[in-house]
């Protein structure tokens, strides 16, 4: 019987490595992101969906998907910014994307999950998940938000048979997105996407006598600051 992946943002290097990973593995893949036609150009999937993860109504429509054997929400916003500049809208809209719209994706997915009683779902964290910095007000409040959420999630569906786990990814990720945002960067002091996504399919299959909730991953010269 063919599995299904549902990936909330597909798009960008981790995302397109992910597709094309859980496509090599057999699945049916479902790509979720802001710009169908950037996704349909980019991204190796079944199926695409245009949503906007903010919005209830938008993010209702992943249930229409059906039954999931996995799920990741990969969607995320990066504010950097002092506190004077940090504007009550910057924080608003870095807390949508990056915690309302992981809440609104397991609202939509759980009941066909929980009602077969097994499934996979995974959150991508960062860096800001579990420590900030003196200009991540906006994205690190937000981060740490999603993870208490995966954690309460993990709490609530473990015992039902779902997996959830928390991805930390500390260190930047090599690709487009990076380099245009931080063109000094190399690609040495960088998170691979095929290397990432190697391990998060490690996570997919784990049996259940032995689930990780989090587990972090970072470049091998990164500095623990």
């Amino acid at each position: 019987m063919t599995r299904t992946a549902l990936v909330v943002g597909a798009g960008g290097s981790l995302g397109s490595a992910l597709c094309a990973a859980l496509s090599e593995r057999g699945f049916r893949v479902v790509a979720a992101g802001r710009n169908r036609a950037a996704l349909e150009a980019e991204v190796a999937a079944d199926q695409f969906l245009e949503i906007e993860v903010s919005s209830v109504s938008s993010m209702a429509e992943l249930a229409t998907v059906g039954p999931l054997d996995v799920v990741v929400y990969n969607a995320g916003r990066l504010d950097l910014a002092t506190l004077a500049d940090t504007t009550p809208d910057m924080f608003t809209q870095s807390w949508q994307v990056n915690a309302l719209g992981a809440f609104l994706c397991a609202r939509a997915v759980m009941p066909h999950m929980t009602e077969r009683g097994h499934g996979t779902v995974l959150f991508v964290g960062a860096t800001a998940s579990i420590r900030s910095g003196a200009r991540t007000h906006a994205f690190s409040s937000a981060k740490h938000a999603l993870r208490g959420l995966s954690s309460a999630l993990a709490k609530e569906l473990g015992p039902r048979g779902i997996h959830v786990a928390h991805i930390i990814l500390d260190g930047k990720l090599w690709g487009d997105r990076t380099r245009r945002r931080f063109p000094d960067v190399t690609e040495a002091r960088c998170l691979q996407p095929a290397a990432v996504v190697h391990t998060m399919m490690q996570v997919i299959e784990q049996p259940s006598s032995a689930w990780t909730f989090e587990l972090d991953l970072r470049p091998h010269d990164e500095k623990w600051s």
